[in-house]
């Protein structure tokens, strides 16, 4: 293709969505004809369908610079530029409206992230913005000043590429890690990668018989004997060990943590000294003797597992052992399991302002093909989206 294009996106998830829509639109906005996107998958947008179990949490109505994780002096800049940044308030300019739940997250108000995608892809159709899909870029060169993008059966050139390709979980949405290669082209580097926001895998001598049963706990990750964060919320015991709220709010924590245990307290909302005055209560009533002194209270089979990992049978001790249940961690479900990749290219090598690369002018990345992670509750999102109107508003601007 003889044509030269001065934007390429690569990707077209919620970084090269978002830039494609900032790029037409706003203060020295680009025409149709002056970029390209392209996607591998037959389809743009695929993990954002499925973003919030579909329902698409966006964003969070607390977002602090300690909810994202990677590249310390990269997110250190960005969290700054990101504070002067409303992507609820952006997201209104498209008639984009968000509801927030008792934890904070930002839905679109339909709940559907279906509806979501189709808006976006709305603003783009009527832009007549270029996009192909089922077109896979397997490398890109600079021959002068201009960038050569070669798929399996194309030729694209380009002046300024944005990579959003994404990370290395959820092969089913794309996603399998084999295009960090494109970046690492242009002499960036890529960090060590681990699965997040994903089940973890337990030691499972105590729980076998807990598959299935689901309990309010608070888990708290622990590294070498330190705590590093704490949840309250849905725990799910399976046959691998344990899923749940819980466990993919603590997960981005501890998956690259050495000596991992988990800490599930039961009955949360009630105190050590709560629950031991409860059950001395108990034990004066003849029907609640052996594990039957925890019925009503948790479930009866886990009843039975608590009871028997108490020192004795005394109501403080049992009261400890709904309060101190230990679980060593021996790994992940995976990254086919997970919602984000834990690691990327080394973000240190990007400005944190404009997502352009230091090693190579004319090369932006966003999204989650950075070391860059955040907590489950919409920062992940939040990161993807900002970053890939970053890329646009700073093209823009050249």
């Amino acid at each position: 293709m003889d044509k030269i294009y001065k934007v390429a996106i690569v990707g077209g998830g919620a970084s090269g969505l978002f830039c494609a829509l900032e790029l037409l639109t706003g203060k020295n906005s680009l025409s149709a004809d002056d970029f390209i996107l392209l996607e591998k998958n037959d389809r743009v947008g695929k993990k954002i369908v499925a973003t919030g179990n579909g329902q698409c949490n966006i964003t969070n109505s607390s977002i602090f610079r300690e909810n994202f994780y990677g590249d310390e002096d990269f997110l250190n800049a960005f969290y700054k530029k990101l504070k002067e940044f409303s992507l609820e308030d952006y997201l209104k300019d498209y008639g984009i409206y968000l509801k927030t739940d008792q934890e904070g997250r930002k839905y679109p108000i339909s709940m559907s992230a279906n509806s979501f995608l189709d808006i976006i892809l709305e603003y783009l159709k009527e832009k007549s913005c270029n996009i192909v899909t089922k077109e896979k870029i397997i490398s890109i060169k600079k021959q002068n000043d201009i960038f050569v993008l070669n798929s399996e059966n194309n030729i694209y050139k380009a002046q300024n590429v944005v990579l959003c390709v994404g990370g290395s979980c959820g092969s089913q949405f794309g996603t399998d890690g084999t295009s960090y290669s494109l970046a690492l082209n242009f002499n960036h580097k890529l960090s060590k990668l681990y699965p997040s926001l994903v089940q973890l895998k337990t030691d499972t001598t105590k729980i076998k018989s807990l598959k299935g049963i689901k309990e309010k706990a608070k888990v708290t990750a622990i590294s070498s004997g330190k705590k590093l964060i704490s949840s309250v919320g849905d725990l799910l015991f399976t046959e691998y060990g344990v899923s749940g709220s819980t466990i993919f709010k603590i997960s981005s924590c501890i998956v690259d943590k050495d000596d991992k245990n988990l800490l599930i307290e039961f009955l949360p909302e009630l105190s050590l000294e709560e629950i031991t005055d409860m059950l001395e209560k108990r034990k004066k009533l003849k029907i609640y003797d052996g594990e039957k002194i925890f019925w009503g209270l948790i479930n009866k089979r886990l009843s039975s597992v608590i009871y028997k990992t108490a020192k004795s049978d005394s109501a403080k001790d049992l009261a400890i052992a709904v309060k101190n249940f230990n679980l060593k961690v021996v790994g992940t479900l995976g990254f086919n399991y997970a919602q984000v990749t834990k690691g990327g290219i080394v973000a240190t090598d990007v400005n944190p302002f404009t997502m352009q690369s230091k090693k190579q002018k004319g090369i932006y990345i966003a999204g989650e093909m950075l070391n860059v992670d955040g907590d489950c509750g919409g920062y992940n999102l939040t990161f993807a989206i900002s970053s890939g109107v970053f890329c646009a508003k700073s093209i823009k601007e050249v």
